[in-house]
């Protein structure tokens, strides 16, 4: 995934007219002090990882306390900062853990089908191994990455594509409508204080250290 983006990166930036307005940046080394510079900017806190799979959220936190609205899957942090902050301040999408692991146990999820049935899946895989992508890439490492997404596709990304794409789009819309958008930065940073590490230590303490016990 990383070479893909590598690529994609590379065709913005030989794009005059697209890298004008859009750019592909892959911070290297990522850090506490990258983080320092990079999450203050943000407007879009996008928190994508399947339902139930997660592996932590102090990074939403940190973005939705410096004003970022989230785009994100039913999962983790972004399920906890729906709860906070409501349906009308952040952006859900996709399957919930329940439905994921559900797939898992019974083992009824066939992305070659989801691929051969949605357009929108078919012409995303298909640009991975088209010619201007394989131009500038690795051949074998695309064509990979293209059949491990139809024939396993472990984290069921096809699955919540096109419901991404439409939450994405939404955003886009919104982010029009600058009094709104405010209304809901300033809700998401005025949210945040419930993960504050006092409130999550003080939990922690009743319910799994227990330590004021015998």
């Amino acid at each position: 995934m990383l070479h893909l983006l590598l690529v994609l990166q590379d065709i913005i930036d030989g794009d005059a007219d697209l890298s004008r307005w859009l750019r592909l940046i892959v911070v290297e080394n990522y850090d506490v002090s990258a983080a320092q510079l990079l999450i203050p900017a943000c407007d879009v806190s996008e928190q994508i990882s399947l339902a139930s799979k997660e592996g932590s959220g102090t990074g939403g936190m940190k973005l939705m306390l410096n004003g970022a609205v989230t785009l994100g899957t039913d999962d983790g942090v972004g399920a906890e900062i729906h709860e906070l902050v409501g349906g009308d301040n952040c952006y859900l999408f996709g399957i919930n853990a329940s439905e994921a692991i559900a797939h898992q146990r019974e083992h009824d999820y066939r992305p070659g089908e989801l691929y051969a049935s949605s357009d929108v899946v078919r012409s995303t895989v298909d640009f991975i191994t088209s010619d201007e992508v394989m131009a500038r890439g690795h051949e074998q490492r695309l064509w990979r990455l293209r059949e491990e997404l139809i024939q396993h596709d472990p984290y069921m990304t096809l699955l919540d594509l096109e419901a991404y794409i439409a939450a994405r789009d939404r955003v886009f819309a919104d982010y029009e409508e600058r009094r709104r958008w405010q209304e809901m930065m300033l809700i998401n940073i005025a949210s945040a204080g419930f993960f504050s590490s006092d409130r999550m230590i003080r939990e922690y303490e009743q319910d799994i250290w227990q330590l004021g016990e015998g």
